[in-house]
């Protein structure tokens, strides 16, 4: 009873998410896809954006962030293993099938696309389909933050309403709708005809028509579908649980970023090289020849530097004047750096990470973590908020893949462990001095060592390969 009083219906949901797309979504869109109309539909009065003129440049500023925020996020593919409670330690028996699953589904790859659209938009979700007839294990699908809606109580995730377009009629303006609420033991379905702006009536029809079931009852307990917010809290609603978008706050900035380069390429076209010239000593047209007051001067793509101008007057005045206006290049580049790195680094990354202020040097593993500290600690930050939900999602996959299609020696109190690692990872050098001086004074085994140089390795590589250390140093 409690679950029906308190769950929001699809209408609810899809107001909700509605009101934050348009208070917060459609302005991080606009930045990070850069499209001139959203841009200007999204500005604030008065901003670079909002104001008249006819050439407008972009800066890809925010694409980059959050680019960069996925790569340093998952650069380095994370570890998954699966965890026997019972035995406290890794269970290889189920290892192969969870490797076998993550490769099927390329998580590696999509788990970089989720970061980067969390990135942007402040949030985003896994979601988890399955069809015994169609694909041999579990499906897993990346959401995106303005496409659904998390339920929480008590500071736990309970449900998820999804939104997916499947179909738009341009005649009619219609838009279809797949709606799906995730819950433990429970996925409800049902198909809207709306339009863009609103959800529309439910069309039974068309949910059997898609063979789509009104309610699925999967055979697990956990759900099949995560929430992951990029950072908290957000800086416009500290209430909102569900996360700020790495340049939330930063579009007043990043519209001057615009409105520097686009003042930069403007000094670039009108200081190109002319010569003034008078009419006379360019090209008339053919059929302008034998006709009286008709001057018509055809004008060569090759020589675009030329203007005509009628100013008649004596042999002393027919001359060529040339025309050219400075470029106030360095100004704008010092305007331009400095903006960026003011946005890059209250974006939460150090200006190094997106190659400034490196001015070329090779640089070892300790220095170069030491320049991009900043960015390595909001990669940090980030971790923490993606290892727990991915953990709990994981694990319902796995068992759902033991329960349809038995694969694994996966017993009921197994889980799906994460481990995060660093994007820039280790350098080799300082890592294996570290190693051979925890060994010189016997602080670790062979084993810990093989575990410090290769936590990629599963237990049975790390076993193999201390064997053959051990065989050797006998």
């Amino acid at each position: 009873m409690e679950e029906k009083l308190d769950m929001r219906s699809p209408r609810e949901a899809w107001q909700e998410l509605a009101d934050r797309r348009r208070d917060y979504y459609d302005g991080c869109a606009a930045e990070y896809g850069g499209d001139h109309g959203m841009l200007a539909r999204t500005g604030m009065p008065g901003s670079f954006w909002r104001r008249g003129g006819k050439v407008k440049l972009h800066v890809p500023a925010a694409a980059d962030i959050a680019a960069t925020g996925a790569s340093l996020l998952f650069g380095a593919e994370p570890r998954f293993s699966i965890f026997d409670q019972s035995l406290g330690d890794t269970e290889e028996g189920s290892q192969q099938r969870l490797e076998a699953v993550i490769a099927g589904n390329g998580l590696p790859r999509k788990l970089r696309e989720a970061a980067e659209c969390a990135a942007a938009s402040g949030d985003v979700y896994l979601k988890c389909r399955y069809d015994r007839e169609r694909a041999d294990m579990p499906v897993i699908d990346v959401v995106r933050g303005e496409d659904a809606l998390p339920e929480y109580l008590l500071g736990r995730l309970r449900g998820i309403h999804f939104f997916t377009v499947f179909r738009r009629e341009r005649q009619s303006g219609r838009v279809w709708r797949v709606y799906e609420r995730y819950a433990p033991g429970c996925i409800r379905t049902a198909v809207f005809r709306g339009t863009e702006e609103s959800l529309g009536e439910e069309e039974p029809a068309a949910l059997a028509a898609l063979g789509l079931a009104d309610c699925v009852k999967p055979p697990v307990e956990g759900l099949l579908a995560a929430h992951i917010p990029n950072l908290k809290p957000s800086r416009l609603r500290p209430e909102d649980g569900k996360g700020r978008s790495d340049f939330e706050g930063l579009r007043d900035l990043m519209d001057s970023l615009d409105e520097v380069y686009t003042s930069w390429m403007r000094d670039i076209r009108l200081a190109k090289s002319r010569l003034i010239v008078p009419a006379e000593f360019l090209r008339r047209s053919p059929s302008d020849l034998f006709s009286e007051n008709r001057y018509t001067y055809d004008f060569d793509e090759d020589v675009e530097t030329l203007v005509a101008l009628d100013i008649g007057g004596d042999g002393a005045e027919m001359k060529i004047t040339p025309s050219q206006f400075d470029i106030r290049a360095q100004q704008h580049a010092a305007t331009y750096e400095s903006t960026l790195r003011t946005i890059l680094t209250m974006a939460g990354y150090s200006p190094q990470s997106f190659g400034l202020d490196i001015e070329g040097n090779a640089q070892s593993g300790t220095a170069r973590r030491i320049m991009e500290r900043r960015s390595l600690a909001t990669a940090a930050k980030k971790q923490a908020y993606w290892k727990g939900p991915l953990e709990a999602f994981m694990t319902a996959v796995m068992h759902l893949d033991k329960a349809l299609y038995g694969n694994g020696a996966l017993h009921g109190d197994d889980s799906v462990r994460v481990e995060m690692r660093e994007a820039a990872g280790e350098d080799i050098g300082e890592m294996a001095a570290a190693v051979n001086l925890l060994r010189s004074a016997r602080a670790a085994s062979a084993e810990t060592a093989v575990r410090l140089l290769h936590p990629e390795w599963s237990i049975k590589q790390i076993e193999e390969e201390t064997g053959r250390i051990r065989d050797e140093e006998r």
